[in-house]
């Protein structure tokens, strides 16, 4: 069956071109690596609320419940000691497809979820066939082209559409299409498999424990926040790693969190509830930095050396959130104007930071632009700033360029095809680390650029 090998199918090669201009090599096996979907399964334990191994029997126990003696291994990696893994499916490769069944479509990116072990919500079902009953198991495809209509009651023709699994029907038509003074809300169907293999379970995540990927669960331990400091997490939206910061301090310190969006930072506070050591605040992080400050405060802009690290995880082209079955990004100059975006950033939060403070940046992509160019121009832009090792490093090392050495890339950590990490068979979203000490004095200034 049909299945795209490049995320910008019928967009031409200057987008596709635009990803690894140094390493055009590489880029036959990254495209198609971003299409498939990461393998593994990753929650991060509330190490505050509950222990691993606790959290570790209950999740058996709901695999046990679900699959019986087909249940997936759950594991954990000594690295990330507050996170468990769960396995794929060993059954993923018997699912066989049968024609006669109804057909269900949806959106690229609901399909993304699916194939993450989602089940179908109601706003997702683009369209169902007439006479589809409730409970009946219909096959599962996604709209690449995106022309199907919603509400389309025949089954949808299209040499583009994946096909993602089986579910099984929990609302009929006329709940979902039929009701426009209350819009349709819950699972509309349940997946009972998918091509991917991921467990279909949902999300899980509760006050115990968050449904994480791997890779930012790595950054947050990289940034290594200690109890007493004041952080900053400079875009802190979803409050995901904002509330890993939190954990690994003990909820002791400070914890300034800032996101421009109001409507993002209230999504976070249910999240951020049950933190005493995080403020939250919606601000434009492009103007946290102000000059002219004095002393310490906790609402921004701020004074220079108010933070002991921070976390700049930083707007991007979100290329390495796989699957990537369909790339939202259109035109060139949308993936060009990045790097302008995170180098302001970045401008603001060195001279935020203390001497000898640590500066994590991150992004969820995997352009050279976005990521080693960036850590290049910072070199260069900022002499008091150097690279230090990103540990725990499970990635890949960085990719070289003509300005960052192997040695430099050696410190970074750049998550690709599994192959390429340092953990191997470690399959995750596509993700960038880079870690950097601010001089503690001018003398060591000197030292830094000699």
């Amino acid at each position: 069956m049909f299945y795209p090998k490049t995320p910008f199918l019928g967009k031409g090669f200057l987008l596709e071109n635009e990803i690894l201009k140094v390493h055009v090599s590489a880029l036959p096996q990254l495209l198609p690596w971003l299409c498939q979907t990461p393998r593994i399964t990753t929650y991060r334990i509330n190490t505050l609320r509950t222990n691993v191994a606790d959290y570790k029997a209950k999740l058996q126990t709901q695999l046990g419940n679900h699959y019986g003696q087909q249940a997936p291994r759950v594991f954990g990696l000594s690295e990330l000691p507050e996170m468990l893994c769960i396995a794929p499916l060993e059954t993923a490769a018997n699912i066989t497809y049968d024609d006669c069944l109804k057909q269900v479509i949806v959106d690229t990116s609901c399909g993304a979820a699916l194939l993450r072990g989602a089940h179908i919500f109601a706003p997702g079902v683009l369209a169902m066939e007439t006479g589809t009953q409730l409970h009946d198991m219909v096959n599962v495809f996604a709209d690449l082209p995106g022309k199907c209509k919603r509400g389309t009651a025949t089954r949808y023709i299209c040499d583009e559409k994946i096909f993602l699994g089986v579910g099984k029907v929990l609302m009929q038509r006329h709940q979902l299409y039929n009701n426009n003074e209350q819009p349709p809300s819950g699972i509309a169907i349940r997946m009972e498999t998918n091509v991917s293999g991921v467990p279909t379970l949902g999300d899980l995540s509760d006050r115990d424990a968050l449904l994480q990927n791997l890779p930012s669960i790595v950054c947050v331990r990289v940034l290594a926040p200690q109890p007493g400091e004041r952080i900053l997490d400079m875009c802190a939206a979803p409050g995901n790693k904002t509330t890993h910061i939190a954990e690994l301090m003990g909820n002791v310190g400070t914890v300034i969190a800032l996101d421009n969006s109001g409507s993002r930072v209230r999504g976070m506070q249910p999240k951020l509830v049950n933190y005493s050591c995080i403020e939250a605040h919606q601000f434009d992080a492009t103007k946290a930095w102000d000059e002219n400050g004095i002393g310490i405060s906790n609402k921004p802009p701020f004074a220079s050396s108010s933070f002991d690290r921070i976390l700049l995880d930083a707007p991007c082209s979100g290329l390495g959130n796989r699957p990537q079955l369909s790339c939202n990004i259109k035109q060139p100059k949308v993936l060009q104007s990045y790097p302008h975006i995170q180098r302001n950033l970045f401008s603001q939060a060195v001279p935020l930071l203390r001497p000898g403070g640590i500066l994590v940046y991150s992004t969820c992509t995997v352009t050279e632009a976005e990521c080693e160019q960036l850590v290049a121009w910072a070199l260069r832009k900022f002499p008091q700033l150097q690279l230090v090792d990103a540990t725990p490093k499970l990635g890949a090392p960085g990719l070289p360029l003509p300005d960052l050495d192997a040695a430099q890339c050696e410190l970074l950590q750049r998550f690709g095809p599994s192959g390429e990490n340092r953990v191997k068979h470690l399959d995750t979203v596509g993700f960038f680390i880079a870690k950097f000490q601010k001089a503690l004095s001018q003398e060591n200034l000197v030292k830094i650029i000699m």
